[in-house]
């Protein structure tokens, strides 16, 4: 291994243990650790060994340092500033983003004598931001918060995109302070929103969103489409609208087509590369991939062979380098993850498919080529996928197979028709309504393969884990086994995977026997998400929350993880986001066979319209409670009460369940006014488990209503929030009344088998 990767691995290393692990303040003491431990790798005698050694704990410390640099430097000054409201000068620095919850804008700080600060991003929930140009100063009132922690937790988001704050504008205090400058600085930006606009302007409405997403790497447009998302999740493609290599190797393949593939057009093609990466935003997969591809392009003008592992390492120590917490993100470390399988897999694959078939043949070829560098680049990444959005996209070698060359087309010729387009509107809207027919074509791909049965495995299970620990355990002994001169099939644990894949899935399904019955209340941050299931028998009970993943995402998973494809109900007790906000989501992630609401449910949020319209194109039946029912599905029983008492967010509904001979009280938002008017009614009898109300407010879980049900458990669905939920006072209530309390911001996800 070349000594630049090694240096990138010590460094990498060591940024992600002070990332992660490593207390801060003992940063410094540890990289002189280090120093003084590489000294003693001098006696060494293997010079290999000892070059080795050196070079990876020098730059390990070399890491450690920068780290504790960027923090002490720029992070905490900023985290000073932290819970002041201040008015603030800043320069705009990109476009508004208009979320359809929010909007936002990036922006750097400047004083009072004109110098660049803090990189902040600068949200606005009530009201609409003008359209800003970068460049454009800014004044605004404005609370700052914390770029390094969110909602009390350790965040790793802001600071791995080199953004050191967060700020909240106070509605109708944004002023602005004369004309955008600096307009050849900020020449990317204005020539990716250009090209964002054209794609609105030149393509038919339904294949706008995915060509935007695919040129520029704005999604915001795509998310919209909830059903398409969804669908493009489950079927392990998100990846391609997510700017990286593939988008730079085709447009470098694009130019020389265009200039020929000499020594000076390599050089011609880098100030495009540069130039896309500056449009892209500077992602860090983008990003590795130019500089990847630079060295890829310098290589030959200069004489020299072109090295994967070298440009890969080249490409990890300069994102490093610039900022150390970039190690924390999502974006890179799937990025490197999907070119190191690239690097070391992909020959030995493509080695394997030329014993084994005809590679003669282009169209086998093409096919061939096409399936071993998707395996290659998921081999790697599939463990952090897993971990990070909680599934294994068990099709997206079929998806990627079927699609990525007419994505690879779709690219060049989305450029082609903008250009185009800028010069002649009419022509540009012909090519790109020629152009969105292979769009159309990925999109039917992506949902037909979604709504296969087990597109995606669950990763939340041991049973899943298991499976894909196996999985590279075996790899790494048929590795081992090969370097060692003796040869391995790939027959064998080809097999052996496939039937541990069966287990599990089958094992998912029984893994509830019949009566048993289960009750999971899922973390979803400060919200709720209570899933009821038998083996045949599925009910969602809210679906809303403020976790970084949908409710709906979390619902479909805990479903899949059981072999559940299907849910035969879902309740939403009242409309508020932190109850129904996932709603859509879960409604296209699965199928739901009906819908309860109830009838005078206040819609403050605008969520009823989508949600409606998902149940419409999914065939979900939708019943608007306007007076109490109950409800048999399978072997439970749901009684679905509208208690009277209370403001209009108490009177939701309120379920109470039978399932397994147990009885389950999930409250919703319910408070004490809503709960005497239960009582009143004779509607609480014994409880086994309740699911408290209003996420354990004060106001809710009182004692008279607690002595009347008599539960044996109680869980309480709450995140980070600033209501001081749950309520000292209502958890020493739980606890007086409670043989067991749970809370899902200390423990995750709580799951109770009922029967027992």
């Amino acid at each position: 291994m070349r000594k630049l990767a090694w240096a990138a691995l010590g460094f990498a290393a060591a940024a992600a243990l002070a990332e992660y692990i490593l207390p801060i303040r003992g940063l410094p003491y540890l990289a002189a650790a280090l120093v003084l431990l590489s000294l003693c790798c001098i006696p060494l005698r293997r010079r290999l060994t000892r070059a080795r050694a050196m070079i990876c704990l020098l730059a390990a410390a070399a890491g450690l340092l920068a780290w504790w640099g960027r923090y002490t430097l720029i992070v905490a000054p900023a985290e000073a500033k932290v819970g002041k409201t201040v008015q603030i000068q800043a320069i705009v620095t990109d476009y508004v983003e208009r979320h359809p919850e929010y909007e936002r804008l990036e922006a750097r700080l400047v004083d009072e004598g004109g110098s660049r600060g803090e990189h902040v991003y600068l949200y606005l929930y009530e009201g609409s931001l003008p359209d800003l140009e970068p460049g454009q100063r800014i004044g605004a009132q404005v609370r700052l918060t914390s770029a390094i922690t969110r909602r009390g937790e350790r965040s790793h988001i802001y600071t791995s995109q080199g953004v050191d704050m967060l700020g909240y504008i106070t509605p109708d205090t944004l002023t602005l302070e004369g004309e955008p400058t600096d307009r050849w600085r900020y020449l990317p930006q204005r020539l990716s929103q250009a090209v964002k606009e054209l794609c609105g302007r030149l393509f038919p409405a339904d294949a706008a969103p995915f060509v935007k997403a695919l040129l520029t790497g704005d999604t915001v447009d795509l998310q919209r489409d909830t059903a398409g998302y969804a669908a493009m999740r489950t079927a392990g493609v998100l990846h391609i609208v997510a700017v990286s290599g593939m988008h730079l190797f085709v447009l470098t393949a694009f130019l020389q087509l265009l200039v020929g593939k000499g020594r000076r057009a390599a050089l011609a093609c880098l100030p495009a590369i540069w130039l896309f990466t500056l449009m892209a935003g500077c992602r860090p997969s983008v990003v590795r991939a130019a500089v990847m591809q630079s060295v890829y392009l310098l290589a030959p003008a200069a004489d020299r062979e072109s090295d994967g592992l070298t440009s890969l390492s080249a490409a990890l120590l300069a994102l490093l380098i610039i900022n150390p917490m970039a190690i924390g993100g999502v974006g890179l470390q799937l990025s490197f993850a999907c070119m190191a399988g690239l690097v070391w897999l992909l020959p030995s694959v493509l080695g394997w498919m030329e014993e084994h078939l005809p590679m003669h043949r282009p169209l086998v070829a093409a096919l061939a080529g096409n399936a071993a560098c998707s395996l290659a680049a998921t081999a790697f990444s599939i463990p952090l996928a897993a971990y990070y959005f909680g599934q294994i996209p068990l099709l997206g070698p079929v998806a990627n197979l079927l699609t990525m060359f007419v994505v690879e087309a779709v690219f060049a010729a989305g450029y082609a028709v903008c250009a185009i387009g800028a010069a002649l509107p009419a022509l540009g809207r012909i090519l790109g309504g020629i152009v969105a027919w292979p769009v159309r074509w990925c999109r039917w791909v992506y949902r037909t393969i979604a709504a296969v049965p087990f597109a995606g495995l669950y990763a939340g299970t041991l049973a899943a884990a298991l499976w894909l620990a196996g999985l590279y355990v075996m790899g790494f002994v048929c590795w081992r086994l090969r370097k060692r001169g003796r040869h391995v099939p790939l027959d064998i644990p080809v097999c052996l995977g496939i039937m541990g894949l069966c287990l599990v899935l089958i094992g998912g399904k029984l893994s509830i026997p019949a009566g048993e019955g289960r009750l999971s209340v899922l973390d979803v941050d400060q919200g709720q998400c209570v899933v009821l299931a038998d083996r045949d028998t599925a009910v969602v009970v809210d679906c809303g929350g403020a976790g970084l993943n949908s409710a709906g995402d979390a619902a479909a998973n805990c479903l899949l993880s059981t072999g559940h494809t299907r849910a035969d109900a879902l309740v939403l007790t009242h409309l508020h986001r932190d109850h129904a906000n996932g709603a859509e989501t879960l409604l296209y992630r699965l199928k739901v066979d009906r819908l309860l609401l109830p009838a005078d449910a206040e819609d403050t949020d605008g969520l009823l319209a989508p949600i409606l319209a998902a149940a419409r194109d999914r065939g979900t039946q939708v019943l608007f409670l306007t007076e109490e029912q109950t409800a048999h599905i399978g072997d439970m029983s749901l009684d679905l009460l509208l208690p009277q008492g209370g403001s209009v967010n108490e009177r939701g509904v309120v379920v109470r369940a039978t399932a397994a001979g147990r009885s389950v009280f999930i409250m919703g938002d319910a408070g004490t006014d809503a709960e005497m008017s239960l009582l009143r009614a004779g509607s609480v009898p014994d409880v086994d488990v309740l699911v408290a109300g209003h996420h354990g407010s004060k106001t809710a879980s009182g004692a008279v209503f607690l002595t009347a049900a008599a539960p044996e458990t109680a869980v309480i669905s709450v995140g980070y929030n600033t209501y001081g939920q749950p309520a000292e006072e209502t958890l020493a209530r739980l606890e007086r009344f409670c043989s067991a309390v749970h809370r899902t911001d200390l423990e995750g996800d709580v799951t109770i088998p009922l029967k027992g």
